[in-house]
Order: C-alpha cells, then structure tokens, then sequence
C-alpha cells in the first residue's frame, strides 16, 4: 500500500508505523523455535526483568524530529525507533560472550526484516541509524538497532 491509497487521516496518523514494523519482524520470525517475542513497549511497560519472554525483539519508539520543509502545509517527520533484541543466557556470565552468540543472529535477522523497507505512508525506505550499545543485566543481554522512518504530515484544509 502506498500513501496515494492512504486518506489523509491515515496519511498522517504516523502511530501506525509501529504496527508496522511489528508486523515485518513478526513475519521474520514465524515458526522459530524457540518462538522469538515480538513485544512493543506498552507490552514491557509492567513487566519486571525476571519475569520477561525470551527471545525477544523489543520494539521502542525514540520520538520523532521535524525537519526543514519548503512548504509551509507539511510537516516531515524522522522517526526513530529502537529494535532490540533481548536474551538470556547465564553460561557465561563474567564476559557475556554466550548472551552476545544469542543476541547476533536475533538482531541480524531483525534487521534483514527492516532494512530498505517503505512502511505505509512513509515518504522513504526504513534507515538504519546510530545505536546504543548493548547492555548487560542479571544475565539479560539487550542489543539495539535503531531505524528511521521519515513521513510527512499534510495539513487538513
């Protein structure tokens, strides 16, 4: 679906990309084993570290930017996004190095999902973008991708 066969509701109702990009990611790990938990914040909101799904891929909004716009009816927007993958592995604790061989082919799969796609009603294919580093928690590893997604929001006249 392009956004020519978006209404402009649709068009600028940019809380559709996460929905999106849960949907790639979702389809990139159908039939996994073990299942890989495609979680969005509001899903991790309550959830105390201890008592998460593993394998995940966390999906996290950043906030959006506006950018420079000749035309004063538009708004362009880069949103970024944080696509996380989450694992346990306690063999090796003290370097982190069995959490980190978990981590990799989860993240490198995420991103072969994102990269280059055109989410509908974006103005340019998904971008990959600056990371944090990954992290380390009681025997948690998180490891983070950013994306972002630029859309232009059209004045209602």
């Amino acid at each position: 679906m392009s956004a020519a066969d978006l209404s402009i509701e649709e068009v600028n109702d940019f809380s559709r990309i996460e929905g999106h990009i849960v949907e790639l990611l979702q389809r990139a790990f159908a039939g996994q084993t073990p299942a890989v938990h495609v979680l969005t914040a509001a899903e991790l909101a309550d959830v105390k570290e201890a008592g998460q799904r593993v394998p995940a891929i966390h999906v996290i909004t950043d906030g959006f930017d506006p950018q420079p716009e000749p035309d004063p009816r538009l708004l362009r927007l880069v949103h970024r996004w944080y696509v996380v993958a989450a694992v346990r592995n306690v063999a090796d604790q003290r370097t982190g190095a069995a959490a980190r061989r978990a981590a990799g082919p989860l993240l490198a799969r995420a991103m072969s999902a994102l990269l280059a796609e055109k989410l509908p009603g974006a103005a340019k294919p998904m971008t990959a973008a600056r990371a944090p580093r990954g992290t380390f928690s009681a025997g948690y590893f998180y490891l983070p991708s950013a994306w972002t997604v630029e859309t232009v929001f059209r004045k209602q006249i």
